[in-house]
């Protein structure tokens, strides 16, 4: 049996990263969460994590400057998260070494289908591929 795959859910609203945690553990994951970008960086050399799950705005630390510390450091694939749907946002996350963006508020199939196609070994996240609230260019 294979072990859990254990996410790092990072996002300032608290009521979001508890609606995350608790889809994590419906679908298979195990995940810890982070209220901010320096605890998000703290927390990544403590712990092993399969993924990291990312907003892009937060408050003090942003998304993207953990993402370029996430290239730098780590080698773990990156969905970001923002609620700016312009698709300037997405460009600037994937451009940056994010794997997909999910925009909010999300549908919960897309949700479970990115983390099926993070983990599934196969490119099914393709270049162009953009929905109402998901995006990989």
């Amino acid at each position: 049996m294979m072990a859990k795959k254990h996410l790092l859910v990072v996002d300032d609203d608290a009521s979001l990263r508890t609606l995350l945690h608790i889809l994590l553990e419906t679908y298979g994951y195990s995940s810890d969460i982070a209220e901010n970008g320096e605890v998000a960086m703290t927390k990544l050399t403590q712990t092993h994590y399969d993924a990291v799950l990312l907003d892009y705005m937060m408050p003090g630390v942003n998304g993207l400057t953990v993402l370029g510390h996430i290239q730098e450091y780590y080698s773990l694939p990156v969905v970001m998260i923002t609620g700016q749907t312009d698709g300037l946002v997405a460009a600037e996350a994937i451009e940056a070494g994010a794997r997909a963006c999910l925009y909010k508020p999300f549908d919960c199939e897309d949700f479970h289908a990115i983390l099926t196609e993070l983990f599934s070994g196969n490119n099914v996240l393709r270049s162009g591929d953009v929905r109402s609230d998901v995006a990989v260019l």
